[in-house]
């Protein structure tokens, strides 16, 4: 094989790997979206210029022709002729995976627009409940639950009468089949449970720190107001005790003048 062999060889190779990353040039665009509700897809780069079709994985979605004749294969699918936008409506779990607008009119098909979807699912209402509070006068632990329709945890916040702490400062986290679960405090007092996914979210949040030391101030308030009441009987009795030590001194004093005139 000449020289001249070998570098139209080379050239040839070079320009057909060219050809083939060309034609595969496309970015792929992430989207999630609620289950339910409409996926819309744009052509951002050049416009197909002959046969052109969309497609989902290997199955065909439309088909548009040279001669303006478009051919759907989903019900559900509609597409704009001017700049060959896709829209499908009522996304179902299984509609997620990879859309592809594919240009079929050169020499070799060439994908020009690529969709990652995701459909998801709304995540369940979440609950906040106390399971424990264990009071002091000086600190406390609280337990509180956070729970859905298929999960649910707990964790331990410690208090005291300036602010609570979680345990070893980390939210507390399970994943579950739809989007995780998350237990952690806020603010150095308010527990927050939250549950989401990309396209929905549910939370519930719970002051806990007036919840760990109510029993401690109203053991607070008990003995104030003892002390009042004691108060309260001092400052009556006293006067009592005043009016009658003069009235036996009155009536004595009467007594004994009285002797004294016979």
């Amino acid at each position: 094989m000449t020289p001249c062999s070998v570098f139209l060889s080379v050239l040839y190779v070079f320009s057909f790997c060219f050809r083939g990353l060309q034609g595969s040039e496309h970015h792929t665009s992430t989207v999630f979206l609620l289950k339910g509700k409409d996926l819309f897809m744009e052509i951002n780069t050049q416009k197909p210029t002959g046969l052109f079709l969309w497609r989902y994985k290997t199955q065909k979605i439309i088909r548009h022709d040279p001669d303006g004749r478009t051919r759907f294969f989903d019900k559900r699918a509609k597409l704009s002729t001017e700049n060959y936008s896709l829209q499908i409506e009522n996304l179902r779990l299984n509609d997620s995976g990879i859309y592809q607008a594919v240009d079929m009119g050169g020499e070799e098909d060439k994908v020009i627009a690529e969709y990652d979807v995701t459909v998801q699912e709304r995540v369940s209402p979440v609950v906040l409940n106390v399971s424990s509070v264990s009071p002091s006068r000086e600190s406390c632990n609280v337990t509180v639950t956070c729970s859905t329709q298929s999960s649910s945890l707990n964790s331990t916040f410690t208090c005291t009468s300036q602010t609570c702490s979680g345990d070893g400062g980390d939210p507390a986290e399970v994943v579950t089949s739809d989007a995780p679960l998350n237990l952690y405090l806020s603010n150095g007092s308010i527990a927050i449970c939250n549950h989401s996914n990309k396209v929905s979210w549910s939370k519930a949040t719970m002051e806990i720190k007036p919840l760990c030391f109510k029993d401690a101030v109203l053991a607070d308030n008990n003995s104030n107001y003892e002390k009042l009441i004691i108060l309260c009987r001092s400052v009556l009795v006293i006067p009592i005790i005043i009016l009658v030590i003069f009235y036996c001194w009155r009536k004595n004093s009467n007594h004994l003048k009285g002797h004294s005139d016979q």
